[in-house]
């Protein structure tokens, strides 16, 4: 994760690996307790720097939260040696991002994702597309009115509801969301106006694009009649392989309100 200004906040702790006693699960330290859901979701998702998620049990034994299900398989691609030194960065919903330092005191990249290949056959369009940072055309309302929006069951950051043990990735969560469709001008996700405004949401320069392949990152923009885009919405259409009637749930994770993270999930259409 960059190290941004508007990272900064994100609540975190660290844990020193030991194989003894975390081969099967993790102990999260007492202290974290008071950044985290009560009551705990039944799952987790710990998100290498490598691109991967790893879906997780989350279980309070004795007051204490723990990873366990699903945490021996995170050690084991992650290859953890007695000793290592791992930071956990928590989202303020369910998601860790880990990042693994080994006895030299560096990090390391572990357990990487194999990416997408971009073909060169629409480069001169992405030329043309990059030169749209600061747009100055008039956007038509046909380009918001095809995306819709979830309910909300409250303005507070997360939800309380527990994750359905097995449930797929589609939980239900109280963060502010919206639905989007395959469009001509892929390049950018356009935010609608109407949930930012309805729930005062302030964006980083940089988000990140979270599916169920891993992460990918887009810088923000804004079209010149103020409402919020970010870039780089091509490579998640394609990676996804997005098609005319499939529909893109779009779930912004925040902290006090600032969104850092766009939880993907796409349901397909005929």
């Amino acid at each position: 994760m960059s190290e941004s200004e508007e990272e900064v906040d994100l609540p975190r702790f660290f844990k020193v690996f030991l194989s003894e006693t975390a081969s099967e699960s993790m102990a999260i330290p007492m202290s974290f307790s008071e950044h985290l859901q009560d009551p705990l979701p039944q799952t987790a998702k710990l998100q290498g720097i490598g691109g991967g998620v790893w879906t997780v049990s989350f279980k309070k034994i004795r007051d204490c939260a723990y990873f366990t299900s699903g945490w021996s398989k995170f050690a084991e691609d992650h290859e953890l040696k007695d000793g290592e030194f791992l930071t956990f960065v928590y989202d303020g919903s369910h998601t860790f991002e880990v990042s693994v330092f080994g006895r030299s005191g560096c990090k390391e990249m572990r357990a990487v994702v194999e990416t997408v290949n971009l073909s060169d056959a629409n480069s001169d369009e992405e030329e043309e597309e990059e030169g749209d940072d600061d747009p100055s055309f008039d956007a038509g309302e046909d380009d918001e009115v095809s995306q819709g929006l979830c309910p909300v069951d409250s303005d507070e950051t997360v939800s309380n509801a527990e994750v359905a043990a097995g449930f797929s990735s589609l939980e239900v969560e109280s963060n502010p969301c919206f639905t989007t469709t395959l469009k001509n001008r892929i390049y950018e996700l356009l935010i609608p106006a109407i949930v930012v405004k309805e729930h005062r949401l302030t964006f980083c320069d940089r988000i990140k694009y979270i599916d169920g392949e891993g992460i990918m990152y887009g810088a923000k923009g804004k079209w010149s009649d103020d409402r919020i885009c970010f870039k780089g919405w091509d490579r998640i259409c394609r990676r996804n392989r997005l098609k005319e009637f499939d529909v893109v749930h779009c779930e912004m994770l925040h902290i006090r309100k600032k969104v850092h993270s766009i939880k993907i999930t796409i349901t397909r259409g005929r």
